[in-house]
């Protein structure tokens, strides 16, 4: 009977350095594949559909929804964010160690979907004032909209506790931070590489 895969969900505020994880960790190793959930924002600089995300269009998204092909979607600053039923439970079914970047209620929910055969993984930095910092390093919120970024990573971060992990990622300790998140990951690395 062959293995099933596994889903590592990383969760956490905007900011936290999800993708930057993602990205050290899959350069460690290739047996790790990344999920896109699928958004309406559109492409910043340099992303690419299907890479990053699936980008649609509102009306694409409203599309998803209606025919139930969305495990889950969210409202995330202005834009809907959604998880892929198929992709996750594909990945799973294929033996695939499956990586993406969610948002806490999205993270909950695909928990609730997959509880055995995913790892809810929490990504913080150690305080809203670094979290600020980086929001400004990226130049993509100003006023009102850090205000609302801060807000949500407050109410973010007070569930944090329902993860199965909790990861601190400061600037400057990416690779401790990425060590970590490889040891929560090995006892199904350890079996990927057995097959």
């Amino acid at each position: 009977m062959a293995k099933r895969g596994h889903l590592f969900l990383l969760i956490g505020p905007s900011g936290s350095g999800k993708t930057t994880l993602i990205q050290e960790v899959r350069q460690r190793t290739p047996l790790v594949r990344f999920i896109p959930t699928t958004t309406t924002r559109p492409p910043r600089p340099g992303e690419e559909n299907g890479r990053e995300y699936y980008f649609v269009s509102a009306q694409e998204f409203d599309q998803l929804i209606q025919r139930g092909e969305l495990l889950e979607w969210q409202w995330v600053h202005g834009q809907r964010y959604g998880t892929s039923r198929r992709r996750f439970a594909d990945a799973i079914a294929q033996g695939l160690l499956g990586m993406t970047s969610i948002d806490v209620l999205g993270g909950v929910a695909v928990k609730a979907a997959f509880p055995l055969d995913s790892t809810s993984i929490f990504v913080r930095p150690s305080s809203l004032d670094e979290l600020r910092r980086r929001l400004v390093a990226r130049g993509d919120t100003v006023g009102e909209d850090m205000d609302r970024r801060l807000g949500r990573a407050e109410m973010e971060i007070a569930q944090a506790s329902a993860c199965d992990e909790v990861l601190i990622n400061d600037d400057g300790r990416l690779v401790e931070a990425a060590d970590r998140l490889v040891r929560i990951m090995d006892p199904w690395l350890q079996q990927a590489e057995d097959r």
